[in-house]
């Protein structure tokens, strides 16, 4: 069985999370069942390209790791596990890869950027991470042009589409047109607010990963990612 990192599209090993959903990760995380006892779970992406956007965004986002030397970052993700060795296999899969380079943005809009975020599932994975090297660059433009999700874009469009009947309505009441836009636009947002941010009921049944054990732990985790 190929380790969890890759069954769910989840190069960084991460956890569930509000991140990872924003990405397009299932609601529900699976939970781990390493051996470690530490309650770790893994968050499920649908494709190799979301879930390098969450580990991207993550990294580049999160005060953990944000515009920290690279040192210090690993060793806060790895939860100061086996830390000197997790930046020897990352040093010598990324060129120019020292202790000292700092994760800024300018790091991570780099070719660097992606060299290190594939070292990093590799390591997660234990093997070379398979997503392709479209997947990686995709993912790279995907977070810093602020593409949202399929599922945002089918929200936003649905959301537009109220525009028109309300606009139709509020001039056949007498309202001016550009009053009448401004009515429509307004309950727009509101359409997309409330779909967007209303909480739906997680499935009631379990991943077989949450029941059944792992065949393969996840690198070491004491924090959640």
């Amino acid at each position: 069985m190929e380790p969890a990192s890759i069954r769910y599209k989840n190069p960084g090993a991460m956890w569930g999370s509000a991140l990872a959903i924003k990405w397009g990760a299932a609601k529900k995380a699976v939970t781990l069942n390493d051996g470690k006892g530490q309650g770790n779970n893994i968050a499920v992406f649908p494709t190799y390209v979301q879930g390098i956007c969450a580990q991207l965004d993550l990294w580049r986002t999160s005060p953990n790791y944000k515009n920290k030397r690279f040192a210090d970052a690993i060793a806060i993700w790895s939860g100061h596990n086996e830390v000197a060795s997790y930046i020897a296999f990352c040093k010598k899969r990324v060129p120019g890869l020292t202790e000292n380079t700092i994760m800024n943005d300018a790091f991570w809009r780099g070719a660097t950027g992606i060299a290190f975020l594939k070292a990093q599932a590799w390591h997660e994975a234990g093997k070379e991470y398979p997503a392709l090297d479209a997947d990686w660059i995709e993912a790279q433009k995907r977070v810093f042009s602020g593409v949202p999700t399929p599922n945002t874009v089918k929200k936003a469009a649905a959301s537009a589409v109220t525009i028109v009947p309300a606009v139709g309505a509020a001039t056949q009441a007498g309202i001016s047109l550009p009053m009448a836009l401004a009515i429509g636009v307004g309950i727009a947002v509101v359409t997309f607010l409330a779909w967007k941010f209303w909480p739906s009921k997680a499935p009631d049944t379990p991943h077989p990963d949450a029941v059944a054990p792992d065949a393969v732990a996840v690198a070491t985790q004491e924090q959640p990612k």
